[in-house]
């Protein structure tokens, strides 16, 4: 199981919100290139880059940012946040990223969507972020904005049926509060597909990693860890250790 650090970027700076919210914004660097460099010195085998800009206005706004951290360091990286079109796709796969990760056009146009899964394969992943509203797990989209019908457990079997390889998903209500993950949310994503799975949201502690670990499923791929190593909680090392255990 990879253990993926994220780096999510606003206006040049690598943040974190909390539950999506926009308004919850903490800066943790003004340099998004150094934190990279600083993951990579301590073990990091792939990174998650988000621009977060990008996915609330529909189009991508740190781009150059983002293709100096690909280039300045050797550890693979996906890349998500504002990507709408195969030439989004094809840009940063051009400069050096091993995934694109698209979230609301998979939502928006299956069609199109089918063909960048033709053309791309296993290169492009969709993000699956969703929160409980009224007691059932919606998935949203447009940065966590917009509410759409879709459950998480439907949507990615429509992905697996759509041909995609890998899957991120996100309990938004979990993001960046150091809650703990949802467990169950994944379990049951992890049983409707055979697909890899990438879980991200809540990871507070290595005892959360233990607990991913413990699910014991070939197809989790890995976890996305933001806050808890940006604030300290535990470090990448320590985690890598847990994560490579047999």
């Amino acid at each position: 199981m990879l253990i993926i650090p994220a780096i999510d970027i606003i206006n040049g700076k690598v943040v974190r919100l909390e539950k999506g919210d926009f308004n919850k914004e903490k800066v943790y660097s003004d340099d998004p290139v150094q934190i990279a460099r600083n993951w990579e010195e301590k073990g990091a085998k792939f990174l998650h880059i988000v621009d977060l800009d990008g996915a609330k206005e529909g189009k991508i706004k740190n781009a150059d940012i983002i293709v100096e951290i690909i280039k300045s360091i050797n550890v693979p990286c996906e890349v998500g946040g504002g990507l709408r079109e195969e030439k989004d796709a094809d840009y940063f796969l051009k400069k050096g990223a091993k995934r694109v990760v698209f979230g609301t056009k998979a939502l928006e146009d299956a069609d199109y969507f089918k063909k960048l899964t033709s053309k791309f394969k296993e290169k492009i992943v969709v993000s699956i972020d969703f929160k409980n509203i009224s007691g059932t797990l919606y998935v949203q989209k447009a940065g966590w904005l917009e509410k759409t019908n879709f459950e998480p457990v439907a949507l990615a079997v429509a992905m697996e049926k759509a041909e995609v390889r890998t899957i991120v998903v996100t309990d938004i209500s979990k993001d960046g509060t150091l809650a703990g993950p949802n467990i169950e949310g994944l379990k049951q994503i992890l049983s409707a597909v055979n697909i890899s799975v990438i879980a991200s949201g809540g990871i507070s502690s290595l005892e959360d990693i233990k607990k991913l670990k413990e699910i014991k499923n070939k197809n989790l791929e890995g976890v996305i860890i933001g806050k808890a190593l940006y604030e300290g909680s535990f470090n990448l090392e320590e985690a890598n250790k847990i994560a490579e255990q047999g």
